[in-house]
């Protein structure tokens, strides 16, 4: 677990449980512990990555090259203009 996840748990439980304690005693377990020393064990469950299909993949590299594209292809055509005005 990173630091910023702990601190982010922290953050929630602090507003989920108030007077709560949370120590940290594995990769995914926390006790909270109240002040008249009531414990309570949470296990977090780690989330899967979600992959990119193919579609997105494609989309990821022909959006950017459409558009640079239409760019070059408005640029031919303003130079083009001028040319015409000479």
């Amino acid at each position: 677990m990173t630091k910023i996840t702990e601190l982010a748990i922290r953050a929630k439980a602090v507003v989920q449980y108030p007077g709560w304690r949370v120590d940290f005693v594995g990769p995914a377990t926390a006790v909270m512990t109240n002040i008249m020393g009531h414990r309570r064990m949470v296990t977090f469950k780690q989330r899967e990555r979600r992959r990119d299909g193919p579609w997105m993949r494609a989309a990821k590299w022909i959006v950017p090259a459409v558009i640079w594209l239409l760019g070059m292809w408005i640029r031919a055509e303003l130079s083009g203009q001028a040319m015409d005005s000479i």
